[in-house]
């Protein structure tokens, strides 16, 4: 197999740039993707934004429509739901994973010293808890030494992070999630391999509900403000 040319490296560097543009709130879930805004934003041409919008299609960050092309996608509660029992199997048998290998190399130190960034930034809150959090997942997937399952999350996380990580779920959410992290990062360091595994599914249950009522919120906000401009029209 031929490695990868400049093009391909293009490619992937857009397709990063535009995952990370979704993830921090810069590209909004429907809205319309342009190509040659892209093109003109990134410095490329046109062939190397189509390619990366079609890998992006592929992994559910965007979607595409007839007559509109592609968007952002936008998720339902019912969507978050089924992506977050996915990532409860993936994350969880990971978790399990973690517990079986604690016991080699620096792992040990390692999960411990993201415990005590945890702690530390649960106390100054949004954005620094939520980084946290990201450096607990890598450092998770780093000690299960399953490079799929880590490539499987994170395809599953990104397209839902401007929800799960924003400023008000992860507001709402930092004492518990830090009891729940704390409570994983116990059962791994102990070796408890099912302990593990039922914390992190709990966890994510936990998770999926907050993004829900983040997200159901903002419909009912929205859909309180078009009703307020169809009167006054």
């Amino acid at each position: 197999m031929a490695d990868a040319g400049p093009s391909e490296t293009l490619v992937e560097m857009l397709c990063d740039s535009i995952r990370q543009s979704v993830r921090h709130g810069r590209l909004a879930p429907g809205q319309r993707l342009v190509v040659a805004d892209l093109a003109q934003e990134f410095g490329a041409s046109a062939g190397p934004v189509r390619e990366a919008i079609r890998r992006l299609t592929g992994e559910g960050l965007l979607e595409f429509t007839a007559h509109r092309g592609a968007s952002v996608r936008s998720f339902t509660s019912r969507d978050v739901r089924e992506i977050f029992q996915v990532r409860e199997a993936i994350e969880g048998y990971a978790a399990r994973l973690a517990a079986e290998n604690i016991g080699r190399a620096d792992y040990a130190a390692q999960l411990t010293n993201v415990g005590k960034l945890l702690r530390k930034t649960a106390e100054k809150g949004h954005p620094h808890f939520s980084n946290a959090r990201q450096t607990f997942h890598d450092v998770l997937y780093e000690i299960a030494g399953n490079a799929v399952l880590r490539e499987m999350a994170l395809r599953l996380t990104f397209p839902l992070y401007r929800l799960y990580f924003n400023e008000k779920t992860g507001s709402a959410r930092a004492r518990d999630s830090l009891i729940e992290h704390e409570g994983i990062i116990e059962a791994i360091l102990s070796g408890d391999g099912v302990r593990a595994e039922r914390l992190m599914r709990s966890h994510l249950r936990n998770g999926a509900e907050a993004v829900c009522q983040t997200l159901e919120e903002g419909d009912a906000k929205t859909a309180s403000q078009r009703g307020r401009k169809g009167r006054a029209a």
